[in-house]
Formats: structure tokens, C-alpha cells, sequence
């Protein structure tokens, strides 16, 4: 009798533990979980390959995403064609993006700086450029009375947007293409250079790209690269996202569908520079400066 009096103490004690251990998990999962009511949303899509974001005032940002500091976020997942994965390994954001589904995850940032976002699951070729950069504005005094003004900020109108980094920066960033991204040309003023179209139907591998695939320009001439298609691309310099001299020469960064971008030659020595697409990398071209 003793025996078994001691084996349902057991049991008991063993049931208490697993009741315990079960609701701690659910409270831990409940308040991960729960977006906070004053979260700000931004609209994340990914699709083949490159990320774009919109916030809840409408501006839209491709490529990057600017956030401030201590700010509660809820970001809205979704694919325009195959799975996607939504990466912020330095905050350990981790969600699915997937076709005809919203999937929904939430952080604060408690650390300014900037930071990597990437895609986790396998998605076809370009996968290994699907990359973002995060911006976590600091939240100072200055920056809340003018954002405009802070370190990192960003303004975008619509489709052409075109983003703000450092105190007086004028010109946009390409999205990072690992280490040796550069800064990137201003958008085109003043009277258009020599033409070079991103011809529609370009994101689609094997089909014509880039009119002309060699361009020949002088040196100090002006290149103006207008976006036919009816997706975002970049003219980077090199052969390919592995190039580890990709982007020294010039960079456009991102030019949405029907907007343009300037590339200066004035620093460029006479010889060929080859470019590609860092959004698309199989889209490839050649200039060259007599």
C-alpha cells in the first residue's frame, strides 16, 4: 500500500509540473505574440528578388526600411510569386512570405544602427541577393520634432522613392550587395544623357534586357538609364553579385518601373565596365569609355 501511495505522489507531482510548464508556454507564446495596439504597420512584400515596404502614411521604400528606435512595428507578409522568408538575424525575426496569405510578426528596436535583412528560404536564382538593409534611427529630440533631418532619414513619394542617409546626404543607397555597395547617383536633372533603357519584359531570364548591351559613351558624358519594365532594377557596375568590385565604378540603386537615373563617367579612365542588375543579376550589359 505504501508502495503505491508513493508512485501516485509521483504522478501527482510529475502532472503539476507538466500543468505548470504548459501554461508558462502559452503566456510566454501569448505575449510574444500580441501586437502591441499603438504598433505602427508597415506592408512587407517579397518577391523575386528584392523587398519592398510601405508604411501606413502611404511612403514606400525598396530595398531598405527606416525605423525609429523604441518604436513598436507590425509587419504584414506577403509574396507576389513564390515562398519568401522575412530575416532580421540581428532581432531574430524569422517569417514566411507567402503567396495569397498574410502572415504577421512584430518587434521593437531597441538598438540604433543598421542592420541586415535577408530572405531564408530558397527562392530561385537570385536568391542569394535578395538582401535590405534595416535603419534604426535613434530616438532623439531633433529627430522627433523633424524626422526629415535625422542621421538616417528617408522621404518617398510614391514609386520613385528616394532615401536621405547621413546629415546631408543627397544622394540614395543601393541596396547592400555585400560589402562593397557604394553610394549611389542622383536621380536625373537637367538635361538627359546618353540613353540606356531597361527594356520591359527584362526580368524574365533569357529575355532582351538592356538597349543597348554595350553602350559607348565618352568620358565626362552623362548616362541617363530610364526603367521600361514594370519592375524595379539596378545598373551596377561589375560582372555579378560576386564581383568583389561590384558597385566601385557607379550604381544606380533601385529606378522603379517608369521612373530614371544618371550615371556620371567624369570619373571613369577609358576601358569597358561591365554591369549588371543587382535586383535581376542574369540582366548584364557593357559600357564602354573612349
Amino acid at each position: 500500500m505504501g508502495h503505491a501511495t508513493i508512485e501516485w505522489v509521483y504522478v501527482g507531482v510529475v502532472i503539476a509540473l507538466l500543468t505548470w510548464v504548459g501554461a508558462e508556454s502559452w503566456n510566454v507564446e501569448r505575449l510574444v505574440e500580441h501586437v502591441p495596439a499603438e504598433a505602427e504597420t508597415i506592408k512587407v512584400t517579397g518577391q523575386q528578388w528584392f523587398w519592398t515596404f510601405e508604411h501606413e502614411d502611404g511612403k514606400k521604400e525598396t530595398g531598405q526600411l527606416h525605423v525609429k528606435q523604441g518604436v513598436p512595428y507590425k509587419f504584414e507578409l506577403v509574396s507576389k510569386d513564390v515562398i519568401h522568408d522575412f530575416n532580421v538575424p540581428d532581432f531574430v525575426i524569422l517569417m514566411d512570405a507567402v503567396p495569397g496569405r498574410v502572415n504577421v510578426v512584430w518587434n521593437l528596436f531597441d538598438q540604433p544602427g543598421e542592420f541586415r535583412i535577408q530572405c531564408r528560404e530558397y527562392c530561385g536564382f537570385g536568391h542569394a541577393t535578395m538582401k535590405a538593409k534595416l535603419f534604426v534611427e535613434p530616438q532623439t529630440a531633433q529627430a522627433a520634432e523633424n524626422p526629415s533631418q535625422g542621421q538616417n532619414a528617408t522621404t518617398a513619394q510614391g514609386q520613385n522613392a528616394t532615401t536621405a542617409q547621413g546629415q546631408n546626404a543627397t544622394t540614395a543607397q543601393a541596396p547592400s550587395q555585400g560589402q562593397n555597395a557604394t553610394t549611389a547617383q542622383a536621380p536625373t536633372a537637367g538635361q538627359p544623357g546618353k540613353p540606356l533603357t531597361i527594356l520591359e519584359g527584362a526580368s524574365v531570364q533569357g529575355s532582351p534586357d538592356f538597349d543597348p548591351d554595350t553602350l559607348t559613351v565618352k568620358k565626362g558624358d552623362k548616362i541617363t538609364v530610364t526603367n521600361k519594365d514594370t519592375l524595379p532594377h539596378t545598373v551596377t557596375s561589375g560582372t555579378g553579385p560576386t564581383d568583389p568590385n561590384n558597385a566601385k565604378q557607379f550604381d544606380t540603386s533601385i529606378i522603379e518601373a517608369g521612373a530614371t537615373a544618371d550615371i556620371e563617367t567624369t570619373n571613369l579612365n577609358a576601358g569597358q565596365y561591365p554591369f549588371f542588375c543587382s535586383v535581376h543579376p542574369y540582366m548584364t550589359g557593357k559600357v564602354v569609355v573612349q
